[in-house]
């Protein structure tokens, strides 16, 4: 995206910046460190039919997906960006209070209030296996995991496996890093709206949220991929029948999705934003 009736000069990345990308490229295992694109919009629907045209064909595409189990769930990664791209037009709907339709057919129920109930354990394609994975065992204690898998009958050799692999990798940190580079170009791009005094428009703050957030779920998704590879066939679907027991009914709610916006460019414009981006990917209160 180019301001308009300006030429955009090219910017050189600070020293510090490609350093800091560089670094954590190699550390984390990024291979390929997925910058800010101006020229990638957020999707948006059209109205509710196209929305619930797309919630429809991802249904149906997850449907067929899981009959081969979660671990197939994990590792499909085209299945994992259809997911976020068609959840990310819903909760933008939502936000916005517009009308999504009747998508009852699919899960989605609305609760007369502006919010909307997912059963999750009827209507599993709106369950992220990886999201589980990644957000819920390095979270748990260990003890109790190992002694409730091992109850379930996952191997001891498995379960040494699983505390290993959650202990020598950090999601958090990986998570911070796939958004690292997301977040120091985009700040450029602010820099370079204010070098010609020209307010960052909110479609351009709504596609940086978007592909930040794109990334870090695909840092999630491969975290939890190496994850069910360490692993044998038999300890993972133990892994699933232990969180399918603890599915429920989400509630999607709609949030002021504008606030923050102006506190956030703020941040980005701090002179020192890069070093303290970067301490905060290394745990390091700056």
């Amino acid at each position: 995206m180019q301001v308009p009736g300006y030429s955009a000069p090219r910017f050189a990345r600070p020293p510090f910046a490609a350093a800091v990308v560089a670094m954590f490229a190699s550390v984390v295992g990024i291979a390929n460190a997925v910058e800010f694109d101006e020229r990638m919009k957020a999707p948006l629907a059209k109205d509710a039919a196209e929305l619930r045209s797309r919630a429809h064909d991802f249904s149906e595409r997850a449907a067929v997906a899981r009959l081969a189990g979660a671990a197939a769930v994990v590792r499909d990664r085209n299945l994992s960006a259809a997911r976020f791209d068609v959840e990310w037009q819903l909760h933008r709907s939502i936000d916005a209070r517009q009308s999504i339709g009747d998508l009852s057919g699919e899960g989605i129920v609305d609760r007369g209030d502006g919010t909307y109930g997912v059963d999750l354990a009827a209507y599993p394609q709106w369950n992220d296996p990886a999201e589980q994975l990644a957000g819920l065992l390095p979270a748990l204690s260990p003890a109790a995991l190992a002694a409730e898998l091992s109850r379930r009958g996952m191997s001891a050799g498995d379960i040494g496996k699983l505390r290993e692999y959650i202990a020598s990798h950090d999601v958090k940190a990986a998570t911070a890093a796939a958004a690292l580079p997301v977040t120091l170009s985009f700040s450029r791009v602010v820099r370079k709206y204010d070098k010609v005094k020209r307010p960052v428009p909110d479609s351009l703050v709504f596609a940086y949220i978007y592909q930040r957030e794109r990334a870090t779920t695909e840092a999630r998704r491969a975290w939890a991929e190496r994850l069910v590879d360490a692993l044998q066939p038999d300890s993972v679907r133990v892994l699933e029948s232990y969180f399918d027991e603890a599915k429920s009914t989400a509630v999607w709610a709609p949030s002021d999705s504008r606030a923050g916006i102006d506190g956030m460019l703020a941040n980005l414009r701090l002179p020192d934003f890069a070093e303290r981006a970067a301490a905060e990917v290394n745990g390091v209160t700056p």
